[in-house]
């Protein structure tokens, strides 16, 4: 009954210790950076989102999800954080000014479940104007997972019009930032415009944008050779501490067990 019973923890422990030494993690970080000549635009913190492929942020002539629409018109991304659901967050804790970057660290799996990355920022000043990837495929982390890529960047050329609000800088965010009048002064102010989501050229930017005769050709970001460029850097182990003490105590049982059993 002695000898069963040693049998039965020594099959617990070889499972603890396969379980714990085939789970993995990677460390990656994220860096975004605002290519946007001085004077131009600016970019709110950047949401990203680690998927396995099937996680779709929005599609170009459809209507924007209710996550979308608050970072298109707000810059807020808790909404669309909490639709993912999955491993995320925030790069930058505050506007993103042309010329700077910012990074932040997330903890992924390697098991597939984190192999592309979605992402979204407001274009500051906008009613509704947002960079996101339409594409959930477009950015794929798996040559770093595996080792064979040391980084993966995307340069961020498109503005997209989430087409939720009318495009009207009376009622767009963080216009003191750019000396412009006016401006909202809390949330989802701007009259609804109920459209979808679709590129937004420079020109109609410029268009709505009423300055009495200021000079604001370098908000212009048809001409910008690339509003963003976001890169992912090499995957590296992470150490699991809370499982070490597992191992260990294990390890020593498993040798506390063999002595006995032998």
């Amino acid at each position: 009954m002695k000898i069963n019973q040693r049998a039965t923890h020594l099959a617990a422990l070889l499972g603890l210790v396969t379980l714990t030494a085939t789970a993995h993690a990677a460390q990656v970080e994220v860096t975004v950076t605002n290519n946007a000549p001085g004077g131009g635009t600016w970019l709110t913190p950047l949401w990203v989102g680690f998927h396995d492929g099937s996680f779709d942020a929005f599609d170009a002539g459809s209507a924007a999800s209710a996550g979308i629409e608050a970072v298109a018109e707000d810059g807020n991304a808790m909404p669309l954080g909490a639709a993912f659901g999955g491993v995320g967050g925030i790069v930058g804790g505050a506007p993103i000014a042309p010329g700077t970057s910012a990074s932040a660290q997330f903890t992924i799996g390697d098991d597939g479940s984190a192999a592309f990355l979605s992402f979204a920022a407001m274009v500051l000043p906008s009613s509704d104007f947002f960079i996101g990837n339409d594409d959930p495929l477009a950015v794929a982390l798996g040559g770093l997972l595996d080792g064979t890529l040391g980084r993966v960047s995307v340069d961020v050329v498109r503005v997209w019009d989430a087409g939720t609000e009318i495009n009207d800088f009376a009622t767009s965010a963080a216009n003191g930032l750019f000396g412009i009048p006016g401006g909202q002064s809390g949330p989802n102010q701007g009259a609804n415009e109920n459209g979808v989501i679709s590129a937004a050229l420079g020109s109609d930017f410029l268009a709505f944008l009423n300055l009495g005769g200021a000079d604001v050709s370098a908000l212009d970001f048809s001409g910008y050779e690339s509003l963003a460029t976001i890169t992912v850097t090499q995957a590296q182990p992470v150490p699991l501490p809370a499982s070490l003490p597992l191992i260990g105590g294990a390890l020593a049982g498993l040798g506390f067990m063999r002595r006995r059993l032998g």
